[in-house]
């Protein structure tokens, strides 16, 4: 979307939504405790509902679970998110429709709520600015040469310069002056394990803002078995591992990826290791160009919606991958697309951050969206993690 006054978008909240509104989270797995935290920091949280009767027996931290026949029967009811995988989410949402409750209204998916409208809440009610996601790519550097990589990066040599250790801790800095809370807050890469002062880096942030995030993670290929110290500082900073599953196409990986099971289990360090991802969207960055005037790009970003953020010192830039593609490959453009966090200031900063989060921007559109078959990419799959 083109700004067209700035600080001022006609930005619509749900009617329904009110300060003192309380949300259920339906799903009491993964999902639905990375959305829990941020709730409780938001004193928005009102119970989990789940029908797996041994997570209703063991509860979820200290919380209750209740069914989901046990939820409607009760007299007060609040709005429910949906926490679960794609399957599940569209039974629930079946189940919620039968029983007359409406999308975006008594309901919600778990993405699109944190996404475009738990920001407007943290706007609106608590004068906080929130954010669904952001990472940091501390190297751009990979112990992979995968063919269509979504950041280009088997395309960057070893020997490239990473972000300094004082790049990277400006980054954060300047991000969290800003942000009052985040969902999830990510190192990321090319492969972060490759990066020397990976330790340094999870140290200073985790000691000074961990408690504005609700998961912080390192997103990893697995080629890298992290070190002695690296284990110790995600354990005390709580840092999730998320570990990318390639084994499908690289069947070597199979035996790493249990190493690293076993390790985080006997450090008692937080993993998540993907299911075998046997095929990515191909985005179209090395060979697609659209030809196509402004309005047709704006509305091609509009489609997009991408939630991967990034900070780069005080450069704070919408898609991490038209950044990260367009320096990796060279393709000159978007230098310019970006928000300045060292420039907000005035009384109305917030309003215009949020703005920028909710998609809009000078131009209303990336200059790598050119290059991109954006909301498309589905269109055009490819075998994940194929090599070069």
């Amino acid at each position: 979307m083109k700004w067209t006054s700035k600080g001022y978008e006609n930005i619509i909240c749900n009617k329904n939504i009110s300060e003192t509104t309380k949300f259920c989270i339906y799903g009491a797995g993964k999902l639905g405790g990375d959305l829990y935290k941020t709730l409780k920091h938001y004193d928005m949280f009102f119970c989990f509902i789940d029908n797996n009767h041994s997570i209703q027996e063991k509860g979820y931290k200290n919380e209750a679970v209740i069914s989901e026949n046990e939820y409607f029967k009760k007299e007060i009811k609040y709005p429910v998110i949906i926490c679960a995988s794609d399957k599940n989410t569209l039974l629930i949402e079946s189940d919620l429709k039968n029983r007359g409750l409406i999308h975006n209204k008594n309901y919600y998916i778990c993405r699109e709520f944190t996404d475009k409208l738990l920001p407007i809440i943290a706007y609106k009610f608590f004068n906080e600015t929130f954010m669904s996601l952001s990472q940091i790519c501390v190297t751009e550097r990979c112990t992979l040469r995968c063919k269509k990589c979504a950041h280009g990066c088997y395309n960057v040599p070893i020997t490239k310069d990473d972000m300094t250790l004082e790049q990277v801790k400006k980054s954060a800095d300047i991000f969290f002056s800003k942000v009052d809370y985040i969902q999830e807050f990510v190192l990321i890469g090319g492969e972060p394990l490759l990066y020397k002062y990976l330790t340094d880096a999870v140290e200073y942030i985790g000691s000074k803002y961990r408690n504005q995030m609700s998961v912080f993670s390192i997103t990893s290929n697995g080629t890298i078995t992290p070190s002695k110290d690296l284990l110790e500082k995600c354990k005390e900073y709580g840092v999730l591992f998320r570990i990318s599953n390639y084994s499908g196409t690289i069947s070597k990986l199979e035996l790493q990826y249990e190493k690293l099971r076993k390790l985080f289990i006997t450090n008692n360090v937080e993993f998540r290791i993907s299911r075998k991802e046997h095929e990515w969207m191909d985005y179209g960055f090395d060979y697609y160009k659209r030809e196509c005037d402004n309005e047709q790009l704006i509305n091609v970003f509009d489609a997009c919606g991408t939630p991967c953020h990034e900070i780069r010192e005080n450069k704070f830039y919408y898609c991490v991958m038209a950044r990260s593609v367009a320096d990796n490959l060279s393709v000159n453009v978007g230098k310019e697309d970006y928000l300045d966090f060292e420039k907000l200031s005035g009384d109305n900063w917030r309003r215009e951050l949020l703005e920028f989060i909710m998609g809009y921007s000078e131009k209303g559109y990336l200059d790598m969206c050119r290059y991109c078959h954006g909301a498309e990419s589905y269109e055009y799959p490819i075998p994940a993690a194929e090599q070069l």
